[in-house]
């Protein structure tokens, strides 16, 4: 019989690739799986700019895997933005091939379900190695582990843009004229928006981003025209903070609400509505976009929705183990100590499962990559009963 990995990690964006280093760097056996490509959310808006310098993207064991390895020279400049592809090409791309994480990866490989190797979810012994149900491209097949570090994020989970946070009549239907993510609008995106009337749904910077990107190309394409709905009744859509840490991040809202209050650059905006449903128009061609406001309903005709709601964890994987999720705002136990930012949900009942990453702050914002890392360090510090190298434990 082979020897149960101590470790599995799920998920290879940013914190995963952290996870993996310092298992790597402390000679721990793991196994490490991701369902799709390395890096694979951070590709879906490769071509934005990030809100913070290069340089807050990376972690210290990171590079110092790259410098040892000789894999520095796709880099980004660490005081310049990167973009999501080139996070990806120029750090964690090449930490896939540095001695400690080559081969590690199962790229291709979906952990659909997680639960105890000989116990339910009723029973009260909880001590047991999970088991992990798989599946890929050459069927289904399930893994014994000890612990679990699940850094799976919640980029695949978007919030739907109907009233109450549920779907909208019509949502799912029409979902193949619908974007959830911020797509390249001025790029290669660029025929699915030029010259055409879209609709933006949220308040947050995603769709702040994206209003700003789409009045960029009504100034080439001048029928190209942008409403833009939010729940919140205010006459500025984002809300800003202040001050912001990342400047980046609050020019962009800047900007966006300044277009917002003029009504200049195709941009219509409303405020106070609930979006009542979507549906096809006339003879298939564009859609329907219903919405209340304050109890008056108004149509408005769309060639394509960006839905931008936010994201929330999904809680298929670990149905079968007890991770209840705080009832608000969806975040699940982290397995670390009680932390407002490295450890903000409840206390769980599953020893050895460690949820860390964006997916530890359910579907709040603010989540920074740095809590990532530390949580990674905290994680596995807590695993082995020792503390991380670097970070103080919560008091």
């Amino acid at each position: 019989m082979s020897q149960i990995p101590r470790i599995a990690i799920i998920g290879a964006g940013p914190v995963g690739f952290e996870a993996a280093l310092l298992c790597a760097s402390r000679k721990v056996d793991f196994v490490w799986f991701e369902r799709g490509n390395p890096g694979q959310h951070l590709l879906m808006w490769g071509h934005l700019q990030t809100h913070a310098p290069f340089g807050k993207l990376v972690s210290k064991a990171g590079m110092e895997a790259l410098k040892t390895a000789k894999l520095t020279e796709w880099l980004p400049p660490l005081e310049d933005p990167a973009t999501g592809k080139s996070w990806v090409d120029g750090y964690l791309f090449p930490l896939s091939e540095t001695p400690e994480l080559t081969g590690k990866i199962r790229s291709g490989v979906d952990v659909i379900g997680a639960g105890r190797a000989n116990a339910l979810r009723e029973d009260d012994e909880r001590d047991g190695n999970f088991i992990l149900h798989l599946r890929d491209s050459s069927g289904e097949s399930s893994i014994e582990v000890a612990s679990v570090i699940d850094c799976t994020g919640v980029h695949s989970q978007p919030r739907p843009m109907g009233r109450g946070g549920i779907s909208a009549p019509g949502e799912m239907a029409c979902r193949d004229r619908i974007s959830y993510i911020v797509e390249d609008i001025l790029g290669a995106d660029r025929a699915k928006y030029a010259g055409k009337s879209i609709v933006v749904v949220g308040a947050g910077i995603s769709a702040a981003t994206a209003v700003l990107l789409i009045a960029e190309l009504a100034k080439e394409e001048q029928a190209t025209w942008v409403t833009w709905l939010f729940r919140r009744d205010e006459s500025l859509p984002v809300k800003r903070q202040s001050p912001d840490p990342l400047p980046v991040r609050d020019a962009i809202a800047a900007a966006a609400n300044h277009l917002a209050a003029r009504g200049v650059g195709n941009v219509e905006c409303h405020g106070g509505c609930w979006i009542e449903s979507i549906r096809p128009g006339s003879n298939n061609q564009g859609l329907l976009v219903s919405a209340n406001f304050k109890g008056e309903s108004r149509t408005f005709e769309a060639d394509r929705v960006v839905s931008l709601c936010g994201y929330q964890p999904s809680k298929q994987l670990t149905r079968e183990l007890r991770l209840p999720m705080e009832p608000v705002l969806d975040l699940p136990p982290t397995g670390l100590p009680s932390d407002p930012e490295l450890s903000p949900g409840p206390v769980g009942a599953e020893p050895h499962w460690y949820t860390i990453g964006s997916k530890s702050y359910g579907r709040a914002s603010g989540f920074q990559i740095s809590n990532g890392y530390r949580q990674a360090a905290l994680a596995l510090a807590h695993e082995l009963d020792a503390k991380p190298k670097g970070w103080r434990w919560a008091s």
